[in-house]
Formats: C-alpha cells, sequence, structure tokens
C-alpha cells in the first residue's frame, strides 16, 4: 500500500514539468531535482520520476527535431524567393506564410497535448498508478 507521502511526491513531480512554462527547462530541472532527492525513498516515486524525465526529454528531442525540420523549408523557401527577386521576379511569401501557420497550429496543438498528458499524470499519480506516457522514449529505466 502507497503511503500518501510518495502520492504527494509522485504528483508533485508530474505536475512540476509544467514549470517549463515559467523558465525554459524548467520542466526538466525541477522534476529531476525532486526525482534525485526522493529516488531512494520509494519505488513508486522513482518510477514516476524516470517516467515524467523522460516524456520531458522526448518532447524536447521532438522539438528540436521539428525545429530543424522547420529551419530547412523556410530556409529553402527564402533562397528561392531570393533567387526569383534576383532574376527580377516578383513573389507574395504565400509559401512561407503558410508554412508558418502549419508550424503555429502544429507546435499550439503539440503544447496543448502536452498540457493535457501532465495533468492526466498528475492525476494518476495521485490516484497512485504510475501514468505511462504516450510517445515516450525510455532514456532512464
Amino acid at each position: 500500500m502507497l503511503r500518501q507521502e510518495e502520492k504527494t511526491t509522485a504528483t508533485l513531480m508530474h505536475l512540476s514539468a509544467l514549470a517549463k512554462y515559467l523558465f525554459p527547462l524548467a520542466g526538466i530541472i525541477v522534476p529531476l531535482l525532486i526525482w534525485q532527492s526522493k529516488k531512494s525513498e520509494s519505488d513508486f516515486v522513482n518510477e514516476n520520476g524516470k517516467k515524467v524525465l523522460n516524456f520531458q526529454l522526448s518532447l524536447l528531442l521532438y522539438t528540436i527535431v521539428a525545429l530543424l525540420i522547420l529551419s530547412f523549408f523556410s530556409m529553402s523557401t527564402i533562397i528561392d524567393y531570393i533567387k526569383i527577386e534576383l532574376e527580377g521576379g516578383t513573389v507574395a511569401p504565400v509559401e512561407l506564410l503558410s508554412i508558418i501557420m502549419v508550424a503555429l497550429v502544429t507546435f499550439g496543438l503539440a503544447t496543448l497535448g502536452e498540457f493535457i498528458l501532465i495533468i492526466h499524470g498528475t492525476l494518476k499519480a495521485n490516484e497512485g498508478y504510475s501514468y505511462q506516457y504516450p510517445l515516450s522514449i525510455p532514456f532512464l529505466k
């Protein structure tokens, strides 16, 4: 039977991932600090800490990859526009604006999904369950 202290610590670890909206990388650093200080006291806390950190690290990796892809397409489009301008043509930046709009919508939906998953994980930890985040890469085992 889990003690209430274990549930509370796990709950706070999940919830602390939202600190990233206050300070960059705080969504990794704050849960990491809580996990490091409490992981030896409880298997439940240790397991939840790994899951929170794996999810946050996965999101960081996915974000970096998405930004690299977005940068590639944006730069490619800008180079094409420069070529057209140098040849004396005119361009309407519809393609570039489309890329930006798709990126904003995608990142917005991903952020909303992340927020919902963190709240769901928080509630599950408070109930005494270890929540496995979807699309999470197991960096920490």
